[in-house]
């Protein structure tokens, strides 16, 4: 792999202690971590042996990182995840809606990670707002306590769809957090009846856009000089009255699986693509992207190896962190009433249902169940494994049962 070899011409130990400084003490551990992971992902120096109980046969299965910063595991883990995603939503109209942060506020979101995850949960307040119909509410002469059961109307969309996706990077590789954002183009009254909604009031979602994520980078985490910084920059954004973009996709998505697969494709990858890398000699790397500012024209960008590798570094997320999150009908906090409903309204059936990834492609290949003894035909027990330590340079190896 392309990128592995580019980590090759570096001292990583050296690498990671020039920007430690950065990240907390878990953030840093879970980025050597993921960094050992993908450096022996798929290779020699990284497998798990399985052995027969009957015939004592030994099989040996080269390991893969699982982690979005490798280019190919993130690809599966895209691949699964659409799979399965698709198969839990409902047969109706979505649409795509991407939601971006200005430059002058995206330093702070580095600073404080967990500012991330507001993010998601003020662009499903923004849906609320539409769905729930609040503006009319606000506006009602005799008011209504909202736990009253006359406070939702009939026309009222109580549960709607929503799955976000959180980008930390743009495609020149800078520090560029924004939202994507698939959402039902309707939902279920109080009565549990679906009501479509072919529209969205835009000036109202750019105004709450707006003002939600300046309150948020003022609800940052920082030292006292970035604090100052933040207020400053937010303050001066909120007297300019400028409209922070987003944009709102111009087709439907017709179906739950258009809906899935394309926001699947921006979901598990890796910050760049190893195709877009086009040259790696005198310890410099050249790759190309498209740039937005300019009409999607092809720019290159040549950086040092280290300087490259720092900014894909930049994008690894902490420990548990949660890049993709669902609300309304798609969270799993439903009531059995309306998993019965959504039940009835799927159609997709996912290939990985009933095997993983790896065991549905071997079999599409090789017509044979890897964890089974292929002389016995019966499951193989776990039996040791082996892995490469990236500070050590060595094989490690740790025996089961």
């Amino acid at each position: 792999m392309l990128l592995k070899h580019i980590f090759s011409q570096v001292n990583i130990s050296n690498l990671l202690n020039n920007i430690k400084k950065y990240f907390t003490n878990d953030h840093f551990a879970n980025i050597e971590e993921t960094l050992q992971k993908f450096i022996a992902c798929s290779i020699d120096k990284c497998s798990i042996y399985l052995q027969c109980p009957i015939c004592g046969a030994i099989h040996k299965i080269k390991v893969s990182c699982k982690s979005r910063f490798c280019p190919s595991c993130g690809k599966r883990y895209s691949a699964t995840w659409t799979e399965n995603t698709a198969a839990s939503l409902i047969d109706v109209k979505h649409r795509s809606v991407l939601f971006t942060i200005p430059k002058e506020l995206r330093m702070f979101f580095f600073y404080d990670r967990t500012l991330l995850t507001k993010l998601t949960y003020a662009v499903n307040d923004i849906f609320k707002y539409q769905f729930h119909n609040i503006k009319a509410k606000n506006q009602r002469v005799r008011k209504i306590s909202k736990y009253s059961k006359n406070y939702f109307t009939n026309s009222d969309i109580i549960h709607y769809g929503l799955i976000t996706v959180i980008h930390t990077f743009g495609r020149d590789l800078k520090w560029n957090p924004h939202v994507h954002a698939i959402v039902t183009l309707g939902g279920f009254n109080k009565n549990y009846k679906y009501i479509e909604k072919n529209y969205f009031h835009v000036n109202s979602i750019a105004g709450q856009w707006r003002k939600l994520v300046i309150d948020i980078v003022k609800s940052g985490n920082y030292n006292k000089k970035i604090k100052a910084k933040a207020y400053a920059v937010a303050n001066q954004l909120y007297k300019k009255d400028i409209r922070l973009f987003f944009n709102v996709a111009n087709n439907d998505l017709n179906n739950s699986t258009n809906a899935i697969k394309y926001i699947g494709r921006y979901l598990s990858r890796a910050p760049i693509a190893e195709y877009r890398i086009i040259d790696t000699s005198d310890n410099k790397v050249t790759f190309y992207y498209e740039s937005l500012a300019d009409n999607k024209k092809r720019t290159e960008l040549t950086l040092d190896v280290e300087t490259f590798l720092s900014k894909l570094i930049i994008h690894i997320p902490p420990k548990h962190f949660k890049m993709i999150r669902r609300f309304g009908i798609y969270s799993r906090n439903i009531n059995s009433r309306l998993k019965l409903i959504m039940k009835s309204m799927r159609k997709y059936v996912s290939k990985y249902s009933k095997t993983t990834f790896y065991q549905y492609e071997i079999w599409k290949a090789f017509e044979v169940n890897p964890f089974y003894c292929f002389k016995c035909n019966i499951k193989m027990k776990f039996k040791k494994i082996s892995y490469y330590n990236i500070h050590t340079g060595s094989i490690c190896w740790k025996e089961y049962g």
